[in-house]
């Protein structure tokens, strides 16, 4: 390549009137050949500065993967475990892969039946416990209903006049609470 730029130069070259080529002086023409800037400047297109940082950024990346390309590599190497084909050891782990399925489903089972064991006993106590209360609430409310009844023949016999005044008090307050009922929802 260096030959034919020599040849290029030399085709490129205007003597003066009266000499031919290769006569006269050893003097070599010179060419203007642009220089390269001494310091960097900012790119006056920014849409080009910015494709040439992303090309810049893309070839530093794939450098420094292509440079951690053996440490990679020795760690594939660290994390593959070679098993070996048929024979016994494949059916070894294939009767031991059986086997921990079956103790998996033994033990899943047992903590079924176990948890519906305790479900059930729970809802036993509860239900128990329910109609234990239930009948303790229903014997004390049919005794007071009986003291009730008892105190309310008494005062009929002892004090009828205090009967009629509370049967008229609560006539009253009745009435009173039906009117202001009815006009609130008139």
């Amino acid at each position: 390549m260096a030959e034919a730029r020599s040849d290029a130069v030399k085709r490129d070259i205007n003597y003066p009137p009266g000499t031919r080529e290769g006569s006269g002086p050893a003097e070599q023409p010179r060419l203007e050949v642009p220089e390269l800037p001494q310091s960097a400047s900012p790119a006056s297109n920014p849409a080009l500065n910015r494709s040439a940082e992303m090309v810049g950024r893309g070839v530093g990346t794939a450098v420094a993967g292509v440079r951690r390309l053996p440490q990679q590599f020795g760690k594939l190497r660290s994390r593959i475990h070679l098993v070996p084909r048929g024979g016994a050891a494949a059916e070894e782990i294939r009767d031991a892969a059986i086997e921990a399925a079956a103790e998996w489903r033994d033990a899943a089972e047992d903590t079924v039946s176990e948890l519906t064991h305790r479900v059930k006993r729970y809802t036993h106590e509860a239900s128990e416990e329910a109609d234990r209360r239930w009948s303790v609430f229903r014997r004390q409310a049919e005794w007071r209903i009986r003291l009730l009844r008892r105190d309310v023949r008494r005062w009929q016999s002892e004090r009828p006049e205090l009967v009629i005044a509370v049967c008229a008090a609560a006539a009253f307050a009745t009435g009173v609470a039906l009117r202001i009922w009815r006009s609130n929802h008139d």
